[in-house]
């Protein structure tokens, strides 16, 4: 397996789908197609009933393994999330008792056994937001299995990717190039000052693209 180009990670609505879709249109990026990601509407089903948790998540971990894959194949992809963050709510799920143990067991033994065919991105973009921000997107963007989730649940996701690097350090064991991006102020992508500085700084990590 080759190494992917860039992964953008945060938790829903804090604002990747924006610096995904920005790298792509300013620096030439490809974007890896996800309409394979959930044939089934496990997410939606999950929304309105737990005990879909367990086979959402294995679905989503083998489908974000397939792009995981087919992305590194070129040094031109860029990820809205991955591998990585699929444990993440994996975990969340199994401390709110929406996983039993046997099934948290099996999902480990997958995720451990995919991981070792897997490079870490050649740089991570972790996006980061204000909890009230988040909250604030996701109704105004009128989503209802979202909606109905609940303020409780988006809480708890959002302490679950707080330590998110710390936790990459561990999955990966090793040094990895990261990006923070702060998208509390919700003008980032109507101000080109901060939009260039931060198209600079994702330069920086490629000196070896020409971006012309």
């Amino acid at each position: 397996m080759g190494q992917i180009q860039i992964i953008v990670e945060g938790m829903t609505a804090s604002g990747k789908s924006t610096i995904v879709n920005l790298i792509s249109q300013k620096l030439g990026f490809k974007v890896m197609p996800e309409e394979f990601r959930d044939p089934l509407d496990l997410l939606g089903r999950f929304h309105h009933e737990t005990r879909w948790a367990f086979p959402m998540q294995l679905n989503f971990l083998v489908t974000r393994f397939a792009q995981y894959l087919c992305a590194s194949e070129e040094d031109n992809y860029i990820l809205d999330r991955s591998i990585f963050g699929d444990k993440v709510y994996a975990m969340m799920y199994y401390r709110d008792g929406y996983f039993k143990d046997s099934q948290l067991g099996c999902y480990l033994t997958l995720y451990d056994s995919l991981l070792r065919y897997v490079k870490p991105p050649k740089l991570l973009i972790l996006v980061k937001c204000p909890f009230e921000e988040i909250m604030r997107r996701i109704h105004d963007r009128g989503r209802q299995d979202e909606i109905d989730a609940g303020e409780d649940y988006w809480r708890r996701l959002y302490e679950a990717y707080t330590p998110f690097l710390e936790f990459m350090k561990n999955e990966i064991q090793g040094d990895f190039n990261f990006l923070e991006l702060d998208l509390s102020n919700p003008k980032f992508i109507e101000t080109p000052s901060m939009i260039e500085k931060f198209l600079n700084d994702v330069k920086n990590f490629f000196p070896e693209r020409n971006f012309n």
